[in-house]
């Protein structure tokens, strides 16, 4: 068993008086978005427009604003990300076609209705500098305002698209953090993920109506959009109560008759809008395919009467895997609220994708999720993403700096899900049964021992880095395996 250590409020407490002391008080920037923004899916390109009031609540004043342009992290071969790729030998970047990348232009930065000069990072063609017209003094607000253009990629790490299946996310131009270490300017990067500041997002996507799109934040005055997915959502569910045989049938014909669609575009296709709005999140991701099955759950927190809306879509030949997905969500969504506190938020999302950087990808309400394999592991990478929604999600630590404070806590907080959820029925302590089962060893692994073994085969790497604690010279905390 695992003997636990009481850490979420030592790591806060120690960290915030560390970090600030008596120097100054805590501040944090606030950014207010109002994005407008159209999906063609011929070109698969994105035309949007961008508002943002931007709130100085640090004490310093401020000159200038970084701004991430992630999209362009596709656009060459000579950006860190593609860099990266090469580094890591992975070479489908490299070896790809100029039509198959992607890009952000059509930039026309407007501060307080002046046209704002704008400098290139020296480095990283995904990261500006945003020159103020007048200087932006503490407690003082500016608009900032810009058109854009964006040509989707294919999926080579986060942002993209596979045919007609969308993942947009790191898509719009966004501030970098400005904290009491300054600015965070950072280009993309597969591996190595990110620092964002909190706002609030109002989100307006127009698309062709025939797609199912998830997102970020709560529908808006959207009635017909959510009856429309509540009726997927009832068909969904009785596809599931065919037989087997029946169910296989039918899932093939699907997936033939997705293929079909695909081949032709939407632009015939009436289209429609609809509003998304979230507060204090740090990030916002959209998702849309006109094939998904819909699947709907609700989660009613365990200290409070507080309905969680859950929501599954999965393609079709995806179906038998993902047939228990609902329960995943309101198992990772019930567990981590019993742990940390609850689900601050509306929704819970879990969709189907072509996710490049790993199994599945966090962001506030939603995660895509690429795992294959057994449903055993589709649990495992759906709850790892839920739990990110508290480490980083909720917290908003700076992911490059201290990776073991979301991914660290994210695995330890895994651990406690799987045991305790499992811990009166042994057979489900034999994770990965399928693959167990073939290779013939470890048939009574246990997910502790799985997840140890992860961390002491990286460990063991010539490329491992030391831990970057900054509790390592004031306390010690040991997790002990039995």
């Amino acid at each position: 068993m695992i003997k636990y250590c009481t850490i979420f409020s030592i790591f806060i407490l120690y960290l915030g008086q560390l970090s600030y002391g008596s120097e100054m008080e805590y501040f944090q920037q606030d950014v207010k978005y109002e994005i407008e923004v159209t999906l063609n899916d011929k070109d698969h390109s994105l035309s949007g427009f961008e508002k943002i009031e931007y709130t100085n609540n640090s004490y310093d004043t401020l000159d200038f604003i970084w701004f991430h342009l992630w999209p362009n992290a596709y656009k060459n071969d000579s950006t860190a990300f593609a860099k990266q790729q090469i580094r890591m030998n992975n070479m489908r970047f490299a070896n790809s076609e100029t039509k198959d990348r992607g890009y952000i232009d059509s930039l026309n930065f407007v501060v307080n209705g002046i046209k704002a000069d704008v400098i290139q990072h020296p480095e990283w063609i995904d990261v500006t500098k945003i020159m103020l017209p007048n200087k932006l003094l503490p407690n003082q607000s500016v608009i900032i305002e810009t058109p854009f253009y964006i040509k989707l990629p294919l999926v080579f790490s986060r942002l993209g698209h596979s045919g007609q299946h969308y993942e947009i996310t790191q898509w719009y131009p966004k501030p970098a953090v400005y904290d009491h270490k300054g600015w965070h300017e950072m280009p993309y990067l597969n591996m190595g993920e990110f620092y964002s500041e909190f706002g609030i997002f109002d989100v307006k996507i127009t698309l062709p109506a025939d797609y199912r799109i998830m997102a970020t934040g709560d529908l808006v005055n959207a009635a017909n959009e959510i009856r429309w997915l509540d009726s997927l959502a009832i068909a969904g569910d009785s596809l599931h109560a065919l037989s087997k045989k029946k169910l296989k049938r039918k899932l093939k014909q699907m997936s033939k008759d997705s293929e079909i669609q695909n081949d032709t575009d939407s632009l015939s296709v009436k289209l429609k809008t609809l509003h998304f709005r979230q507060s204090n999140v740090h990030d916002f991701a959209w998702f849309a395919d006109k094939n998904w099955i819909v699947r709907k759950g609700k989660l009613f927190l365990s200290d409070s009467t507080k309905k969680i809306t859950l929501w599954s879509f999965y393609l079709p030949k995806n179906a038998e895997l993902w047939e228990n997905s609902i329960e995943y969500l309101h198992d990772s969504g019930f567990w981590y609220s019993k742990f940390y506190g609850d689900y601050p938020y509306n929704h819970l999302t879990a969709v189907d994708g072509d996710l490049s950087a790993g199994g599945g990808m966090e962001y506030p309400n939603i995660t895509v999720i690429s795992s294959g394999g057994s449903q055993d592991l589709l649990e495992l990478v759906i709850m790892h993403e839920v739990g990110h929604n508290w480490f980083y999600g909720i917290i908003g630590s700076h992911e490059r700096d201290h990776t073991w404070m979301d991914e660290g806590l994210n695995d330890y907080s895994n651990i406690r899900y799987w045991q305790d959820k499992y811990k009166d029925t042994n057979e489900r302590l034999v994770v990965f049964e399928p693959i167990q089962d073939k290779l013939g060893i470890a048939k009574s692994l246990q997910y502790s021992w799985f997840s140890y073994l992860q961390y002491a085969s990286s460990a063991k790497s010539k490329n491992t880095q030391p831990l970057n604690l900054l509790l390592n010279s004031l306390i010690t905390l040991k997790m002990k395996v039995h």
